[in-house]
């Protein structure tokens, strides 16, 4: 199955880019065909559900029917079919997953999103589909994460795998790529926080971190080319009650499908939410 994910959007322009073009890019991501093994996959869920989020439909699947239910969010230019090796994983363990396509990705409607409105939109998943008692995230979908843990969502463990934790820090990064200038950059960086509609510091970890009351792993290559490895330094320190699993090899892609990332995601995840449901 092709698994290939994106981690944070990446300018995509030979040239200086302007704010606008900046936003456009940040915020539109590539949709790719799906594979026949990526649906025949999707084919193999109990429910395929419909989310409404933000007046658009939301593609969902559910795989099992009892025991603890993990939330699933995918990263940048992802989807849920890019789950399979860990949601294969998690059900022999006796887990529910729940696993939804993101706004503008895979089978769900819209053309642009951004880290904040999946964020939301994980909320909404978790709303119409819970409770949930766990969720992991990957790249953008751990940073989405986050925000969705600060702005309520509860669960007694989450999995953050090579994720940012400063949404400044990669528009910053951004910025550089399209060699934009000091007037464009501040123009782009506003244009951004209009669009997500919260200030840019939101999603960054000091607001974050109300979130995190719960254990935590966290997973990330040491040599991870492109989110750095002391964004998820940065989480831990933060984060009292989380563990960081330091990987190598695998890098920013292939990491959510390494045997050695999924058997300790789910030896996590058992031995924290094996009994019991999460707080409303």
């Amino acid at each position: 199955m092709d698994q290939q994910t994106a981690s944070v959007p990446v300018a995509r322009h030979p040239d200086t880019l302007s704010a606008e073009q900046a936003l456009a890019l940040f915020t539109r991501p590539r949709r790719t065909p799906q594979t026949d093994d990526e649906l025949a996959f999707l084919g193999q869920a109990d429910h395929r559900h419909t989310v409404t989020h933000d007046g658009r439909r939301l593609a969902a699947w559910r795989w099992g029917s009892e025991g603890p239910r993990v939330l699933l969010v995918h990263g940048w230019e992802s989807r849920a079919s890019h789950w399979s090796t860990l949601i294969g994983e998690l059900r022999q363990r006796g887990l529910q997953v729940v696993a939804f396509d993101a706004p503008a990705h895979g089978q769900s409607d819209g053309d642009s999103t951004n880290v904040v409105d999946i964020g939301r939109a994980a909320l909404a998943v978790a709303a119409q589909l819970g409770p949930v008692d766990a969720v992991a995230g990957h790249s953008v979908g751990s940073a989405a994460t986050l925000h969705a843990l600060a702005q309520g969502l509860r669960v007694r463990a989450s999995v953050h795998i090579a994720g940012p934790v400063s949404l400044r820090r990669v528009l910053e990064g951004f910025a550089r790529m399209g060699r934009m200038d000091d007037g464009e950059r501040q123009r782009f960086l506003r244009l951004v926080e209009s669009r997500i509609g919260a200030p840019l510091d939101s999603m960054d970890l000091p607001a974050l971190r109300s979130g995190l009351r719960h254990p935590g792993l966290i997973l990330h290559d040491l040599k991870d080319p492109e989110v750095p490895y002391d964004a998820s330094v940065a989480l831990r320190q933060a984060w009292p009650q989380a563990t960081l699993l330091t990987v190598d090899g695998p890098g920013h892609r292939r990491i959510i499908r390494d045997s050695g990332v999924i058997g300790a995601i789910s030896e996590f995840l058992v031995r924290t939410v094996s009994t019991g449901r999460a707080s409303a």
